[in-house]
Formats: C-alpha cells, structure tokens, sequence
C-alpha cells in the first residue's frame, strides 16, 4: 500500500540533501583560479634580484620608507574602491614588501661575498623601470586578488601553501624561518568586504 507520509519524508529528505550538496559544491575550493595571483607574486619577487642589483650598484639599503608609505597609501585606495576591509590589503601588501627586502638583501650579502658574481653597473636596470615593471604587476595582481575574493575565502590555508610553495620553487631569498609562504597565505586568506569582520 502507498503511504503517502512516507513518500512525502522521502522527498523532503531528498529536496534537503539536493539542497545541501548544492551548496556544497557551489562553495568548492577552485585552487586553479588562484594561479594567476602565485604567478603575479612570484613575477614581482623575482624583479627583486634585479632592484636589489640596482641597489648594490648604488650602495643603497633595501628599506626605501617612502615607496613603502606610497604603496600602502595606494593599496589603502584600491580597497577602498573596492569595497574591501584596508587594513586586510594592506597587511598582505606589507608582508609583500617585507619579502621583498628579504631577498634585496640575500642578493646583496651573495655579492658581497661572490665578486664574480656581481651586478654590472653598465647593463644594471634603472629603478624607475624597475618600479614601473612592478607597478604593471601589481595593477594586474590586485584585479586578480579582488577577482578571486570568494576563492581566498573558501580555499583552506593548507591548500593555497601547497599551491604557494609549488609556484615560488626556484625563488631564492625568501627566509623559511618565519615561513613567509604561510604568513602570506594568512593575510591572503582575511582579505575580506569591508565589514565583513
């Protein structure tokens, strides 16, 4: 005999796991979509061999305090015109900067103790090109950033490190103590709407 209140718990049951796998599935991690935002930071890190050659060339330090404060204050007008928290974009930015003076200085202690090695102050890149190269890879990595909010959100920590640390192989300079590639994917990973937090 059909039993109608069974048929209907059946259904109900249905429409609920159909409804839940859905949402499930819509809020997937598409790790593939984010390795254009690895590609972008490994571009700008390794153009840092290059501002560090420059720096060594000119007996320069890495921290430049005034491009630090010029890039924060534009990372502060990209969040803002996007509608996203500042301070989560501009740590990520920070911990950017820091990386990158990390591995200014491992190509300056190299050629200090590698004369062979060092930079020819000739062929040497100026650093306005080389600011703007990076200023061109920035543009193009916070659109991507701000493309893939909903990824960054939903990728685990574990996964985006994994993704992170396979697109940075070859990189030289970046400290393993802290592990850079986490501190990163952290900040990554709050980048969130502005009052969202």
């Amino acid at each position: 005999m059909f039993n109608l209140k069974l048929c209907n718990k059946y259904l109900i049951s249905l429409v609920l796991t159909f409804g839940i796998s859905t949402t499930s599935f819509a809020s997937e991690c598409d790790s593939k979509k984010l390795e254009p935002v690895f590609d972008l930071m490994v571009q700008r890190t390794k153009l840092m061999e290059g501002v560090a050659a420059y720096k060594f060339t000119q007996k320069q330090q890495p921290y430049d305090a005034a491009t630090e404060l010029k890039v924060l204050s534009n990372v502060r007008k990209i969040a803002e015109d996007n509608k996203l928290d500042p301070s989560d974009l501009m740590v990520f930015a920070q911990i950017q900067m820091d990386q990158a003076k990390q591995v200014q200085q491992y190509w300056l202690n190299y050629w200090s103790s590698h004369a062979a090695d060092q930079p020819d102050p000739a062929i040497t890149p100026g650093i306005d090109s080389l600011h703007q190269q990076i200023n061109v890879i920035d543009a193009k990595l916070y659109s991507k950033l701000i493309a893939n909010l909903a990824n960054l959100q939903i990728c685990s920590q574990a996964e985006m490190r994994k993704q992170m640390s396979a697109a940075y192989t070859g990189v030289r300079g970046i400290p393993s103590t802290p592990d850079y590639n986490s501190l990163t994917v952290s900040a990554l990973s709050n980048i969130s709407p502005t009052g969202q937090q």
